[in-house]
């Protein structure tokens, strides 16, 4: 595949996850392709999708489907190894994309490659096994049918939290499949909400699954329930598959609602979420070929973006805890955090001061332009806080004193013991300007200031 020679040149240090075989009798002397992706590490490296893994899973697609015609097999079923399916991209590889047109290829690459699992000429199914996110998610999507262990920890499309979006299939697939406003809640929502995830009884609950089985017997049960599929004897039926009425009334209803949350919520700058909104949108009168295309052009216009680029940057700096990520101050100069000030209570602010309270567990205090805002982030943070507790989480000893911890004024003077501020406001400079600019007169010379900003220039900010 010469189109892809330059993927193939910024993957030299892959770790890549390979595509094995074996064959599975079924009944009636029937053989199910059975394919396992495992990069050879342990759980602690989950299994990822760069471009050298996605070259070798497509040839051995392409072999299994030279089988097919031969009459060799009658399915196709693709898992993981332990307790993962795939974590999704080689999210080291998506950053070192250096331009539209190569961001182009990956997208063509994961769209061909998964995309083959419906051409298979025979049945294909993924059985989840384990963590499915993003391309692990859409590995499944692709498929004619799929299984999930009730006990996966975490199934997503976190794509929207980094600045991308769904772009192997996810975006069409996935409103097809559990209806718009499902999807909206998986691809949009749900990132936007601290990353949130689905356990394996959710995905079954929307319909991502068509079955679901425990753990102890899980490919043992996935692989007979497929061969009744294959003989027939077993007929899937998909509640949440979205009809007539729906496509007609219901679709573009729920965008314009999805949109308008967005607007209120995060503004207008960032612009996954938005392009994430036209592609479902798109998705419900286009077909398949026409949704892959348009997710080719959306996701190498995001991944070339500034965006992007800063998103995987903060990905690698907190999410991923490199040890040395690039560009990071020497530890010398690191000193110790005890109190946070956060300038903004809606969401996005709310959730950092969450973040911060649960992370460096100590006094948070929130600010807004009045006590009725403020007291809505605060209630927003402690309800946040006892979510956690219900899902055991946290103890009730800890969700006590997390809660403590967390305060909201409306005097920028309690900000004065603050070792580190930063804000969350509305996305203009005059805006950012003015708010540092009365933050200033209260914090310490040696507090670190600091902006969520995604668009602007951090040094107009500070000017």
């Amino acid at each position: 595949m010469a189109q892809f020679d330059e993927l193939r040149a910024l993957s030299e240090d892959e770790v890549v996850t390979h595509s094995y075989v074996r064959d599975v009798p079924l009944s009636g002397g029937k053989t199910l392709a059975l394919i396992t992706l495992d990069n050879g590490r342990d759980h602690t490296r989950p299994s990822t999708l760069g471009p050298l893994t996605l070259l070798e899973l497509g040839d051995v697609l392409a072999a299994q489907k030279a089988r097919a015609a031969a009459g060799e097999i009658a399915a196709v079923a693709v898992t993981g190894k332990p307790f993962i399916l795939a974590a999704g991209a080689d999210l080291s590889k998506v950053g070192d994309i250096p331009n539209k047109a190569v961001a182009k290829q990956l997208a063509q690459l994961g769209h061909q490659t998964l995309g083959a699992l419906s051409e298979l000429g025979v049945p294909s199914f993924v059985f989840i096994n384990g963590l499915a996110l993003g391309g692990g998610l859409e590995i499944g999507l692709n498929a004619d049918y799929r299984t999930v262990d009730r006990n996966v920890a975490a199934i997503a499309l976190p794509e929207v939290f980094l600045g991308m979006i769904p772009g192997w299939g996810g975006a069409w697939l996935l409103p097809n499949l559990i209806g718009v406003e499902n999807a909206l809640k998986v691809i949009v929502e749900n990132p936007l909400k601290n990353n949130r995830t689905l356990k394996g009884q959710d995905a079954f609950d929307l319909g991502i699954a068509d079955t679901i089985f425990d753990s102890v017997n899980f490919l043992e049960d996935s692989i007979t329930w497929a061969d009744g599929v294959v003989s027939g004897s077993i007929k899937v039926k998909r509640a949440n598959e979205p009809g007539k009425i729906e496509r007609a009334v219901k679709w573009d209803v729920a965008v314009g609602i999805a949109r308008k949350s967005l607007e209120t919520k995060i503004g207008t700058v960032a612009k996954s979420p938005y392009v994430a909104l036209e592609l479902i949108k798109a998705a419900k009168n286009t077909d398949r070929a026409t949704g892959f295309a348009a997710e080719d052009e959306a996701l190498a216009e995001l991944v070339s973006g500034d965006q992007f680029r800063a998103s995987i940057y903060a990905f690698n700096l907190v999410q991923k805890r490199a040890k040395r990520p690039a560009g990071t101050p020497d530890k010398a100069l690191a000193k110790p955090v005890t109190k946070v000030g956060v300038i903004g209570a809606g969401l996005m602010a709310s959730q950092f001061a969450l973040l911060f309270v649960r992370r460096l567990k100590v006094p948070v205090v929130i600010t807004d332009l009045d006590q009725a805002r403020v007291d809505k982030g605060v209630a927003y943070i402690h309800n946040e806080i006892d979510a956690l507790l219900d899902k055991r989480r946290i103890s009730p000893d800890e969700a006590n004193r997390l809660t403590a911890l967390v305060t909201g004024t409306t005097d920028k003077a309690d900000f004065a013991d603050c070792d580190w501020v930063i804000e969350a406001v509305f996305e203009e400079l005059e805006v950012k300007q003015a708010v540092f600019a009365e933050v200033e007169k209260y914090i310490s010379e040696t507090a670190v200031l600091a902006t969520n900003t995604s668009s602007l220039s951090v040094e107009q900010i500070g000017a």
